[in-house]
Order: C-alpha cells, then sequence, then structure tokens
C-alpha cells in the first residue's frame, strides 16, 4: 500500500509577525475549529518566535493562543522553507515584497506540493512566478494564488459582477476603479507596501520585458 502523507497543519501563515500578518492571524482564529470551517490546525512561522507570542497574543488573546505551533522560517533559508512546506497543506505568505522575498517560497510550496497563497499586488512577481513555476506545479499538484489582498479582490470582484451585463459594442475598452475610506483612526500604510510600490515603478521594463518574452503564456478567459 501507498504511504500517504498527512500533513500536520491545514493552515502555516509565513511571516504572522508582521504588519500585515498579525491582521490575517486575527481572522485565521476567527475560523479556527469552528462548526464547517475546514481550518483544523494552524501554525504560525517566522525568524523571530518572540514576535510570532506577541503577534499571536495580540491578534487572539491568551486563550486562543494555546496549543498553537510557532515555527521558525526566513526567506533567506532555503531548508527552512522547504520544512515548513513540507508540514502544511496551504502557505500564507505575509512577507513582502514579494520581488525580494516570495520566490523562495513559491519554490518549496511547488516542490512539495504545497499550496500557496499570498497577498502580493506585484505584477512581475506574479506574472515571473507563473512563467516560471507553472508546469511544475502542475505536475506535482501545488496551487499557486496571488493578489488575495483587499485592495485587489474588490476590485476584480466589482470588475467581473459588472462585466456579466456587458455585451457587443457596449462592452467598455477600460474600466477606471475607485475606492473611497472613511475612518476616525488615522489610515496609514506600513513600509513593505511603500517600497512594493517603489520597486513595481522602477522595475516596469521588467514586466514589459516578460510580457513580451515567450516564457508568458495566454491567461484563460473570464466567462
Amino acid at each position: 500500500m501507498a504511504e500517504i502523507n498527512v500533513k500536520p497543519y491545514d493552515v502555516v501563515i509565513l511571516g504572522a509577525s508582521g504588519f500585515t500578518g498579525k491582521y490575517v492571524v486575527r481572522e485565521a482564529l476567527k475560523f479556527l475549529n469552528t462548526p464547517d470551517s475546514p481550518l483544523k490546525s494552524l501554525a504560525l512561522a517566522g525568524r523571530s518566535p518572540s514576535r510570532l507570542s506577541h503577534a499571536l497574543q495580540w491578534a487572539g488573546g491568551p486563550k486562543q493562543a494555546q496549543g498553537i505551533p510557532l515555527l521558525c522560517a526566513d526567506t533567506s533559508d532555503p531548508d527552512s522553507l522547504d520544512r515548513l512546506a513540507s508540514q502544511a497543506r496551504i502557505v500564507l505568505n505575509c512577507v513582502g515584497p514579494y520581488r525580494l522575498h516570495g520566490q523562495p517560497e513559491v519554490a518549496a510550496c511547488v516542490e512539495s506540493g504545497c499550496d500557496y497563497l499570498d497577498i502580493c499586488g506585484e505584477l512581475e512577481f506574479m506574472e515571473r512566478m507563473e512563467a516560471t513555476y507553472h508546469d511544475e506545479a502542475v505536475k506535482n499538484g501545488s496551487l499557486l494564488v496571488s493578489a488575495c489582498g483587499f485592495d485587489t479582490v474588490a476590485a476584480e470582484m466589482g470588475m467581473l459582477f459588472h462585466s456579466s451585463y456587458w455585451a457587443g459594442a457596449s462592452a467598455p475598452s477600460r474600466v477606471e476603479a475607485y475606492l473611497s475610506l472613511e475612518s476616525d483612526r488615522r489610515i496609514g500604510a506600513n513600509y513593505a507596501t511603500y517600497e512594493s510600490a517603489v520597486l513595481g515603478v522602477a522595475n516596469a521594463d521588467k514586466l514589459a520585458e516578460l510580457r513580451r518574452s515567450s516564457r508568458r503564456r495566454p491567461l484563460p478567459k473570464v466567462i
């Protein structure tokens, strides 16, 4: 009988102690071991166990923090990422900018057949990962999904909803979306988000070069 590889964690959140990672942890804890939720086991990963512990306490308090494993992993240490991917069904990667830190974790997930999810908004990174790892991911049964952040999902869902009402000559050639935020608290962005935006603009030529290359496959049509 073939050996079944049972991974101990449904989800591992990488970069769980960062600005965004803490909020991802807080949301994940709402679904952990709740009725009808597929999330039964969760672990947090990052470079510093003490920072992970503080993030967990912030996100869930002492009661929810009990029993959640803290794993050491660093995007500059491929062996640690391989160990991480081998233990998880899904890795949620919150370590940005992805242009600088994302590829090693994508490679580790593809190698182990682990699914990969991130909140990236960096087009060149996303398209380069598809061009580089698509075939191997299909072979190993690894699903790679980027752009699962608020700024991307909301705009895409709105566009897809409205596009279902467009037909023939009424279909627009360009769509512009606007977002308005209101809060009693100060709204700000963290440094990694700023760095991602700056690097994206600075490397726009690399995205254009990738799109001209033969490595990029045609995207499927949304029906």
